[in-house]
């Protein structure tokens, strides 16, 4: 039977790339930080698999799934997204949560093209929105699929975003995380998207 344990080895991968990466991104962390891969995203690679302890729970959109640990709790939202809520504490609140959503593009181009695409319309974004401490982080694979990385902050809460594209370039697959500031610190937040990122696959 499979354990938990090749899962928390990719987490720990994961999380020295998500940790280990923001200083070597510091001095890029404003909205003017570089945006192509060669001046600020190198890939980092993820283990090609990952062995899902079987009581697990399987979070699914169009094209892509993850899975989430049995104290986590799912919130659908119809085929296009779903909510993942983090373990509530011993007064009943959550840390936070993780979308995963899917989303139509028009199709064509490669996966690395179309990702580095998708990252300046959301580096664009996230200034647009205010984001502070606005980062983009090296991009990550897992399980063959290409992530950009953007990390940062809300007045209230840790953020991330995540983002690939299905191989025929016709569905983007986000995944937003959001987290309290007041009940987790970065840290933590890391620690908990890294226990789930890996187990990540295109369907």
């Amino acid at each position: 039977m499979p354990t938990s344990r090749t899962i928390a080895a990719t987490a720990l991968i994961l999380t020295t790339a998500l940790t280990g990466t923001s200083c070597a991104s510091s001095a890029g962390s404003g909205p003017d930080a570089p945006s192509t891969p060669s001046e600020s995203a190198a890939a980092s690679t993820s283990p090609t698999s990952s062995s899902i302890p079987s009581d697990w729970q399987e979070v699914s959109v169009d094209s892509a799934q993850l899975h989430i640990p049995p104290n986590w709790a799912v919130e659908p939202g119809g085929a296009e997204t779903v909510s993942m809520v983090a373990p509530k504490d011993d007064l009943g609140y959550s840390p936070g949560f993780g979308n995963l959503l899917s989303s139509n593009l028009a199709g064509g181009g490669d996966m690395a093209s179309n990702v580095e695409t998708l990252a300046g319309y959301e580096k664009e974004r996230l200034t647009t929105a205010g984001s502070t401490n606005l980062k983009r982080l090296p991009d990550v694979t897992l399980n063959g699929a290409l992530f950009y990385h953007f990390q940062y902050e809300k007045d209230r809460t840790w953020n991330d975003s995540y983002a690939t594209v299905t191989e025929d370039g016709r569905q983007q697959i986000t995944v937003n995380w959001d987290f309290n500031k007041s009940d987790i610190d970065r840290k933590g937040a890391d620690a908990l998207i890294a226990e789930v990122m890996p187990t990540f696959e295109l369907l």
